[in-house]
């Protein structure tokens, strides 16, 4: 209850991001987009990365929802992933670029990874699954 009321409070601070993000000047038509308010499970591509690498990838972050909505935080499975994600509101209909890194050191091979991340959404946590091809 109380973190709807904040996050109405605060959702001013959210403006719209449609083909770009006007915070970082970032031209975001050609990133993969990701729909936080919906429940189903989107696939991100890291592609070929070589042993020992960071590589990062930004993506688009939606919300499709009726009310703004919070990234809390983040669950894996391993410490190879990180996101930087905002800590403003996300408005209903606006979209905010994301970057998530992969630490590669260690890994001769990639599992595909279950990444989620928590919202202040009743459905919880959105539920991302990551893949790479080592090189």
């Amino acid at each position: 209850c109380c973190l709807l009321l904040w996050t109405a409070a605060f959702a001013f601070c959210a403006t719209s991001c449609v083909g770009r993000s006007e915070r970082r000047g970032v031209d975001t038509t050609h990133l993969q987009r990701v729909d936080i308010a919906a429940a189903t499970t989107d696939t991100l591509h890291f592609g070929r990365v070589r042993t020992g690498e960071i590589v990062e990838r930004q993506f688009v972050v939606r919300n499709s929802g009726s009310q703004p909505v919070l990234l809390l935080g983040t669950d894996t499975s391993c410490s190879c992933l990180e996101l930087d994600y905002p800590r403003e509101p996300i408005g209903a209909g606006e979209e905010r670029v994301v970057t998530m890194r992969f630490f590669s050191s260690g890994y001769t091979y990639f599992v595909p990874r279950a990444f989620y991340v928590r919202t202040s959404l009743p459905l919880g946590s959105k539920c991302l699954f990551v893949t790479a091809s080592m090189e």
